[in-house]
């Protein structure tokens, strides 16, 4: 009699242990999804022609467990699709565009699609449908066509990296309408014209901008001095003229890189740096004057380099030492650790 009723509790125990199990969510956020965000998913996964990398989307399962799915445990609503591949050919089976069925996630605040070789083609302007939006990541992929302007309807996005694809044209001047973008990343492009003047007018700050490794031509616009850059990339461009308004003593900026533009021309001797500044790229342009001896007192400067340029004089003495590679091919710049003396009079 004690052996029946011992096994009985046994029993009761397993069956409530595989009720609380049954009953846990089976997937991040939500134990159910909804059926709106099911169908878009579907038609996602079918214009993807059904990749290996989304093995685990399978048709009248709960899609909030799928891989890259993330819904709200409130509404069961898909707020996340994060899909990261690792750049090898096959993820998806041929090149594929980004599906227009994506806008039918209207709860979406992050969109990842990066590192995903065979995603090609433009924006598609349904996007902008996507208002709840606050981050866009769309890097490592092989889109093209020129940036749309109706990004700059997406009122509530944070970050937009659209860098190392092959978007071509000109920046759209509206992103800077954007007035709570504080990350806009569209480097290794091929844009071309000019760096929009209202980027003068981000809101955020510190802002961090990068547009570097493109085609972009021109004159740095003087309006961008209004911007505190916690860091900012222009180099590999084909800038001209004075880009002296990037730096000043009142900025959080700790990397400035606005090297290999090779026509950038400025009186460098006058120049106030930044107290946060951690990195200073500049070679390869017509920088000329001398090095500010203020620039002996920035603490934490780590990477600097100024050579291929116009520079003169003494090369102050910096905290952290530099070798001669962060100084050579300049007019007279002269001193440690360059092997030229400087001759006092």
């Amino acid at each position: 009699m004690e052996l029946q009723l011992t096994s009985i509790i046994f029993i009761a125990s397993l069956l409530t242990l595989f009720s609380s199990i049954r009953s846990e969510p089976s997937g991040p956020g939500c134990d159910r999804c909804h059926p709106d965000d099911y169908n878009a998913l579907m038609k996602i996964y079918n214009s993807f022609n059904r990749p290996y990398i989304l093995a685990s989307w399978h048709p009248n399962g709960n899609c909030s467990s799928w891989y890259c799915i993330t819904c709200d445990p409130t509404t069961t609503r898909v707020i996340a699709l994060d899909i990261e591949g690792k750049g090898i050919a096959g993820e998806f089976n041929g090149p594929v565009p980004i599906p227009a069925a994506i806008s039918n996630l209207p709860y979406l605040t992050s969109l990842t699609l990066r590192k995903l070789s065979n995603l090609t083609g433009p924006l598609p302007s349904s996007l902008a449908n996507l208002t709840r939006l606050q981050r866009l990541r769309l890097d490592y992929n092989k889109l093209t066509g020129a940036i749309p302007s109706s990004l700059a309807r997406l009122s509530n996005l944070n970050s937009i990296d659209l860098s190392h694809n092959q978007f071509a044209g000109q920046i759209p001047s509206t992103l800077s309408n954007l007035s709570m973008l504080r990350d806009l990343h569209l480097d290794h492009n091929n844009l071309s014209g000019h760096i929009p003047d209202s980027f003068g007018q981000f809101a955020v700050s510190p802002m961090y901008l990068y547009l570097s490794h493109n085609q972009l031509s021109g004159a740095v616009p003087a309006a961008l001095g209004k911007v505190d850059f916690a860091r900012i990339d222009l180099s590999r461009n084909r800038l001209v003229g004075d880009a002296g308004v990037l730096f000043g003593d009142g900025k959080s900026t700790d990397t400035l890189d606005i090297s290999r533009n090779y026509e950038l021309e400025f009186d460098f001797s006058n120049i106030a740096f930044s107290k946060n500044l951690v990195s200073l790229d500049m070679n390869h342009n017509k920088i000329y004057g001398r090095m500010p001896i203020k620039m002996s007192e920035i603490e934490n400067l780590q990477f600097l380099n100024v050579s291929y340029n116009q520079l003169c004089g003494e090369i102050p003495g910096f905290r952290h030492g530099f070798d001669s590679s962060s100084f050579v091919h300049n007019k007279c710049l002269c001193g440690p650790p360059l092997p030229t003396n400087c001759t006092r009079s």
